[in-house]
């Protein structure tokens, strides 16, 4: 009976332990960790803003249970995940903020009963690199059972923090970097061009055509050429036919003759890079359709290319460098 006594007491004891301790343990878990990357922002970024591509390094895809679904956009701000497994349970994370290549912030869910907290991300360049900081806070642990369950995750969560900065670095250090890429305010450009339209397979011939006809008008009128030569893309179509309009910076109101019209470039915000390098400038532009998938832009329905080299007489075609413009 003293013996019934005893165990009896060391429950009621242990009941109260479990009930008591609780008050003193944090709702609050924050856990954060930081990781120089040799990459740009941008290139880190992306690997984080878009739920699709978190399965290449996040620690927490261990489960090969899990089931991913996701809904809203294919990355920034309303993009939603949910998870479903029997190791990782399940969950929610939707993107509430992303402020390109800067931070990102997002909202988790956990489990049924709602629990979660944030993630938040920082990108800040460095000399030495991409310094990012990734931070979990898991907010409003619900008294008794979840403020325990936060004593013994607040410990696990780092290393996995470390795993999965560790494996991102890897990732984004073997892609290849974008240009920089940047708005610029462009000034109107009188010009004289000629519009015309081919095939990807005649591109190179009627461009080098056209060209020649103008700088061959340009030199027997003695008009003053006043930047380097340019293609307007009216549209692009690999498999059909391409608008383009090929020009030469001129003086102000110069003289039109037949299919050369005078033409002003017009002035204003354009997206811009620099492309260094032969004809093909697919790369650079790819970079820059991220560029604009990332900042949410809209552009107008042409772009336009300045080239800063003569392919007659510059061979060195790694040298040549091109202006690329898409107008906002």
């Amino acid at each position: 009976m003293k013996a019934l006594k005893v165990l009896g007491i060391i429950v009621l004891f242990l009941i109260a332990l479990f009930f008591i301790v609780p008050y003193f343990l944090t709702d609050n878990i924050v856990v954060s960790h930081s990781e120089v990357i040799n990459a740009k922002p941008a290139t880190i970024f992306r690997q984080v803003n878009n739920f699709h591509n978190w399965s290449n390094w996040s620690p927490f895809e261990a489960d090969q249970t899990m089931e991913n679904t996701y809904e809203g956009p294919e990355q920034g701000v309303g993009a939603i995940r949910t998870w479903s497994g029997e190791e990782a349970g399940e969950g929610l994370m939707e993107i509430e903020k992303s402020e390109p290549y800067e931070y990102i912030q997002t909202k988790l869910v956990f489990g049924p009963d709602g629990g979660g907290g944030t993630g938040s991300w920082n990108f800040d360049e460095t000399p030495e690199g991409t310094e990012v900081i990734w931070t979990v806070h898991i907010k409003d642990l619900s008294y008794p059972l979840n403020r325990w369950f936060g004593l013994v995750v607040e410990p696990g969560l780092e290393p996995m923090l470390v795993k999965g900065l560790d494996k991102l670095k890897e990732i984004t250090e073997a892609i290849p970097q974008p240009p920089e890429i940047k708005v610029v305010m462009t000034e109107a450009v009188p010009s004289l061009i000629i519009y015309d339209s081919t095939t990807m397979s005649g591109m190179g011939e009627m461009m080098g055509k056209n060209f020649g006809d103008l700088y061959e008008y340009v030199m027997r009128r003695k008009i003053p050429i006043t930047g380097q030569q340019f293609a307007i893309y009216h549209n692009w179509n690999p498999k059909g036919i391409t608008r383009i309009s090929t020009g030469i910076p001129v003086a102000e109101n110069s003289r039109a003759y037949k299919n050369i019209e005078y033409y002003v470039l017009p002035a204003g915000n354009a997206i811009f890079a620099q492309h260094k390098g032969g004809y093909n400038t697919s790369v650079t532009h790819e970079a820059i359709d991220d560029y604009i998938k990332d900042f949410n832009l809209e552009t107008k329905d042409y772009i336009w290319e300045s080239y800063l080299y003569n392919p007659m007489t510059d061979t060195d075609s790694t040298q040549w460098v091109t202006f690329i413009y898409y107008p906002l």
